[in-house]
Formats: structure tokens, sequence, C-alpha cells
């Protein structure tokens, strides 16, 4: 845009003055505000480095178990160990750069905007911008320089804090389950399968279901490595093995035992948690022995629903003492229960205490008192919630999936494993009317009850809600491929 005007002599000096003070001071005005991005970044990579730094510090275990939880981190550890590695250097100025690189991309219209205004009178300041840039990359190497529009942007308090919650959460995570890495690598790769999982966590509790999703201890893990080390369970068939276990038994010889003759079953809800039937939830840790608390577990329920006794009973004795399981490595759930048999019985946890991932010589011999079971039966496919009612809690197979490993509260109904790859519990099943805001009614939604042993913060304090009908027939991610019940004399 031109101006045109008229004016003395006299009036040019005077112009020409006030344009050399107006371009000082700009020039002023742009020095100060490279020293102010100077340091807001170098304070932002800081407190990021402080953040990731509190976590890791080094143990006095020389253990290959460095990914356990551990309570007590230490900062130093952390901020010493990124700043002696390069990649930790390298990690830190990477996530500076994608909050840059963001940042840019959702600034794109407003640059464009901005740049239409500049006038021919500001080349000068442009050209000014340019010489700051390339000092600014003398400095940063690699790092992308923002122009000067995102310069001011960028040290903005709320969009440095708005791109550093990713940061944040992992930090918070780190913290909670006192998570240490060995090395900044390993950091950064578990940065960016947390920050992945969040991504997908956010994305599902958007979309309308019937569940929800949260972050947990497996946050840090991508699918396959959680797969790896905990879908250990192993396929079974009945049909191969039922000539050689000789402790299987009927189940309608059992159910006609224990079912009076007028009974009617419940098909919206039984819950043995409110009957005294289901001990507290456990948790396997770093170990594929989901097979061993299940089983267990059901084990540890018909003491309670025939003989009014709450026991806690030894997974770890099963784990090192099962000829026909493979410990941490998986297991199958019909060969548990006729390993208990042949080995007598197992202790209490007490006398034979859980140590998960650290292998351990079988003890035989631990205890004087044994938690016996005398035999163990298939429960038919059909016959899910009358043998839940009348006989107690089952331990089954189910297909986990990554939606499951995330579940934290509500009817899941998301998807599912291609197979039976998790032992758990059923121990219950029960109905809830949901509002459907499409068709603006309320619907029945029948779900079971099982009980994971993942620990009580996963999921629903470790239960998970999965969907069936009324009459219990549906059993999704295979849900029952495998489902077994354990009996006591």
């Amino acid at each position: 845009m031109e101006y045109h005007m008229e004016y003395s002599p006299n009036e040019a000096a005077k112009a020409e003055k006030e344009s050399f003070v107006d371009n000082d001071v700009d020039r002023s005005f742009l020095k100060k505000k490279k020293n102010i991005f100077i340091i807001m970044s170098v304070s932002a990579i800081c407190i990021f480095a402080c953040s990731v730094f509190y976590f890791t510090r080094p143990t006095s275990r020389s253990d290959m178990f460095n990914n356990s939880s551990e309570k007590d981190v230490n900062d130093d550890y952390i901020i010493s160990s990124l700043l002696k590695s390069k990649s930790g250097k390298k990690f830190i100025v990477s996530k500076i750069e994608e909050l840059i690189l963001l940042h840019d991309k959702n600034n794109n219209a407003q640059v464009k905007t901005e740049s239409s205004l500049v006038t021919r009178g500001d080349d000068n300041n442009i050209k000014g911008i340019t010489t700051t840039s390339n000092n600014y990359k003398k400095r940063f190497g690699h790092l992308k320089v923002a122009k000067k529009s995102n310069v001011v942007n960028f040290l903005d308090t709320k969009f440095l804090m708005t791109n550093l919650e990713s940061v944040n959460a992992f930090y918070i995570f780190m913290k909670e389950h006192g998570k240490k890495y060995t090395s900044a690598d390993e950091m950064e790769k578990k940065f960016i399968a947390f920050s992945k999982n969040i991504a997908k966590i956010d994305a599902h509790n958007k979309s309308n279901s019937l569940y929800i999703k949260g972050i947990n201890q497996f946050a840090d893990l991508t699918y396959e490595e959680f797969k790896k080390k905990f879908l250990t369970l192993k396929k079974f068939s009945f049909n191969k093995y039922r000539g050689i276990l000789s402790h299987v038994v009927n189940y309608y010889d059992i159910i006609n035992k224990y079912k009076p003759h007028d009974a009617v079953v419940d098909r919206v809800s039984y819950d043995w948690r409110l009957h005294g039937g289901v001990t507290p939830v456990k948790n396997q840790g770093n170990c594929g022995s989901c097979w061993a608390f299940s089983t267990v577990g059901v084990v540890e329920s018909q003491y309670a629903i025939r003989k009014n006794l709450i026991a806690s009973i030894s997974e770890q004795q099963l784990v090192d003492c099962s000829q026909q399981n493979n410990g941490c490595n998986g297991g199958f759930i019909e060969l548990s229960f006729d390993d208990m048999i042949n080995l007598g019985g197992l202790c209490s946890d007490k006398d034979y205490p859980y140590v998960a991932d650290i292998p351990e010589l079988c003890q035989i011999d631990s205890c004087t008192k044994t938690f016996t079971i005398s035999s163990y039966l298939e429960v038919p496919q059909d016959k899910f919630k009358e043998a839940l009612q009348f006989l107690g809690p089952i331990s089954v197979s189910v297909a986990v999936s990554d939606d499951f490993a995330f579940y934290k509260e509500g009817i899941f109904d998301g998807e599912c494993g291609d197979e039976p790859n998790h032992a758990v519990m059923v121990v219950g099943y029960g109905m809830e009317e949901i509002y459907n805001t499409q068709t603006k009614r309320n619907e029945k939604h029948y779900y079971y009850i099982i009980k994971n042993s993942w620990g009580n913060a996963w999921g629903e304090k470790g239960f998970i809600k999965l969907e069936t009908d009324e009459y219990g027939y549906r059993k999704p991610c295979f849900l029952g491929s495998d489902a077994v019940i354990a009996l006591i004399d």
C-alpha cells in the first residue's frame, strides 16, 4: 500500500530521523525476542530432562529385570544418564523439534494471513530475522527454527504446556508404576510406545462404546511385547487327552449332586463376590503364569464355598513344580488341575510365597498342610450360568487383544484376539440398563464378570465385564473355549 503526501524539505530530515529511531527500536525488539526464545527453549529442554531423569536411577541389583516396578527413582541418575549419552541428548532435542514442527503445521494459516500484511518497509526486519535464525541454527544444529510469528507463539506458556502434555503423562506414568529403564535408547522406545498407546486410548474414549480405556502398567509396551510376556496360555484339546486324564468327571453327574431338583437358574444376575466365593485379586507380575492364577483361584473359591475357608494358595509352587506346564512361559488350564492332584495339593502363599519372574527350584516339602482337590470337570458351552450358580467360579480361556489390555471400566465390547491366549476366572454374571443416545431409550446389556490376575489397579479393581446375552450362550473373545471347575471333597 502506498501513501502520497506533501512535505517540506525541512520535514524530510525529521522523518528520516524518526525512521532511524524506529528501525533501531525494531532491531532491539527482535534481539530481545531472540534472547527470550533461546532462554525458553533451553528451559523447556531442562524441564523435560528433569522430568524424565526423575525416574531412572541405578539399582543395587545386577539382574536382568530393571523394568520391574520400583518405588524409589532418582532424578540425578536420569539427568546424568541422558546428558552423558548422545542418544539421550538427541532424544530431548527431537522432542522439542517435534513440538515446533507440530506448531508450524497448526499455524500455517496464521502465517499466510500475517505475511499478506507485511509492507515493503518491513524488508529490513525480515532480513534481521533470517540472520537470527541462522545464528540459532549454528547453536542448536539441525533443530528446526520457527519463523517470527511462531517464535512469539512458542514462547506462550499455554502453547508450551499443551504440547508437553504427553511428556508430563509419561513422567506421571513412570512415577506411579516405578518404571526404570536401562538406557536412554530404551527410554525413547518406551516413550514412543507410550505415546501411541495414549493416542489409541484417547481416540477410543471419544467413540460410542460400552467401555472406556485407561493408562495402566502396560502403557509403555507395544502389543507384541505385551503378547509375548503375558499372553502365554497354551491351546488344549480334551479329546486328545481324554483317555489319559484320570481325574476328569462328568459334568451332569456333578450338577445333579449340587443343584436342587426344583432350582431355577437365575438368568439375570449371580455374583459370587456377593456370596463370599471370591478371594482377593492377585498380580502375576512379569511372569506368564496366568494359567496358575486362574486355576489356583478356582480352588480358593471352592474352599470358600464348600468349607467356608478363605485361603490364599501358592501359585508359585504350581509354577515351580508343575511337570506338564512351562512356568513363566505358559501352561494349560486342564493340566494344571491334573498336576495339583499329582503333587498331593499345594501349600499356602505364606509357606510358599510368590516371586514372579525369579526362577526357583520346586520345593515340594515346603509345608505340612496342603490344599487338595479330588477331581475336575469340563463345563459344557451352553451351561455356563448354571455351572456358575450351583458349582462356583470357572477357570476359562479368553482371546485378549490390545483393547482388552487397556480396559478400565464398563462392559467390554471391543476387539478380541485371534485365538485363546490368556487364562482368567468367570466369577458371576449380571445385567445393566444403559441409555442409548441414538435410539433414545434404555437397553439391557448382559455380561459375565471376569476376575483377572493383573492386580487390583487394572480394570474395575481387577475385574472386567464381558458382554454376553440373557442365556449366557454368547461368549465373545473365545471366552470359555477351555472351561474347567475343580472339585474338593
